[in-house]
């Protein structure tokens, strides 16, 4: 593991949280897909916002 690559480093990868709030996703939007079982990452469903989502990986609400 490298810091020089941050997708190595669990500390520096980014979540589903970070990525979301640096987009303008407020949290409580995120929860409640979260509730319904709509916000995946790469295809699968998230069930904590504090899931890695190192650059690369698609964060999307299903049905969008």
């Amino acid at each position: 593991m490298t810091a020089e690559n941050p997708t190595e480093d669990p500390e520096l990868t980014p979540t589903v949280r970070t990525r979301a709030r640096n987009i303008g996703i407020p949290e409580e939007r995120l929860l409640a897909h979260i509730e319904r079982g709509t916000l995946v990452l790469d295809g699968e469903p998230v069930t904590d916002l504090d899931t890695p989502a190192p650059p690369g990986t698609r964060i999307q609400v299903a049905g969008q």
